[in-house]
């Protein structure tokens, strides 16, 4: 099953000498409730293959997912679970050949007509979003969670996680949405504690019903 939350990372975080003693305690203490994106827009392909390839025993161990955040490359080297497609990504069906069978292949969108145009691929989850006001998309305004059921209805059936300035409170909202689930960076990297934070969200994803 595709987690219902996920945690993804970006250069500040991986640039933390702490990330990958945290990495793996989020990866304990989620399971297989948490997804574990391994993104760095600035970082090496090297670096990113590091990241990953440190956490695969862990989740192994978990049952979480490690996914390679915009690099089909490094979740073909891995064998890892799934890969996460970006703008700058190859199209669904290409990454589906080159990953191979049984790995899950994700997609970001923003609006009704990138919905559209990425389920005609089949890819097994979308990212929509920015939800909220949030510093990963500076000036933007987030689209609420209105146009998010929209977007949901859009996917038909395709599951799809709300991404953008969530906060535990949130969950309630973006679920409300008719969202899969949730996928968080500042929340969970810039708590005081990231790893009581991903309990927390995992706490209020149960609380809307959905099996965590």
């Amino acid at each position: 099953l595709i987690p219902r939350l996920h945690i993804v990372t970006d250069d500040d975080a991986l640039a933390r000498e702490e990330w990958p003693s945290v990495a793996e305690s989020i990866l304990l203490i989620g399971g297989s409730h948490v997804a574990l994106h391994v993104r760095g827009p600035r970082a090496s392909g090297a670096e990113v293959f590091g990241a990953a390839a440190r956490l695969q025993a862990v989740s192994a161990k978990s049952g979480g997912w490690v996914v390679a955040n915009d690099r089909l490359d490094v979740a073909k080297a891995l064998g890892l679970p799934a890969v996460h497609l970006g703008r700058r990504s190859l199209d669904v069906r290409d990454a589906r050949r080159v990953a191979g069978e049984g790995v899950s292949v994700g997609v970001s969108v923003h609006s009704a007509e990138e919905v559209w145009a990425a389920v005609e691929r089949a890819p097994d989850y979308l990212f929509a979003g920015p939800v909220y006001a949030t510093q990963s998309h500076p000036g933007a305004a987030g689209i609420g969670a209105a146009a998010l059921g929209e977007l949901v209805e859009a996917a038909m059936g395709t599951p799809v996680i709300g991404i953008g300035g969530i906060d535990p409170a949130g969950v309630t909202e973006v679920m409300g949405a008719g969202c899969y689930g949730v996928a968080v960076i500042r929340g969970i990297w810039d708590a005081p504690d990231p790893v009581e934070a991903v309990a927390e969200y995992i706490s209020f994803l149960g609380q809307q019903g959905v099996k965590v």
